[in-house]
């Protein structure tokens, strides 16, 4: 979802929020001819993705930050979410 379009922009190079609107733009004029990319192997374009995703789970350095409180939901929320689902993981943060 997000996170991951984040990451890949942010893989690629980009600093600032202008890249989003500059991203959909280009996506919004390269709609019409995505028909030439239904070829495209899946497995290719999650390649992309967890290339860049994988740097945040192997060394979440933001968890590593949180000390108390926060060490003890932030953590069990990842963990819980990793062990489970997105939409479980995100309950056991809210409680």
């Amino acid at each position: 979802g997000s996170m991951s379009r984040s990451l890949v922009s942010r893989m690629a190079g980009t600093t600032s929020q202008l890249s989003c609107l500059v991203t959909a733009l280009v996506w919004i004029y390269l709609l019409p001819y995505m028909s030439i990319m239904s070829p495209t192997p899946k497995a290719c374009l999650s390649a992309v993705i967890v290339s860049a995703v994988i740097k945040s789970v192997v060394y979440p350095k933001d968890l590593m930050n949180f000390k108390g409180t926060d060490l003890i939901v932030g953590w069990g929320t990842g963990i819980a979410t990793c062990l489970t689902s997105p939409t479980i993981g995100f309950g056991v943060g809210l409680i």
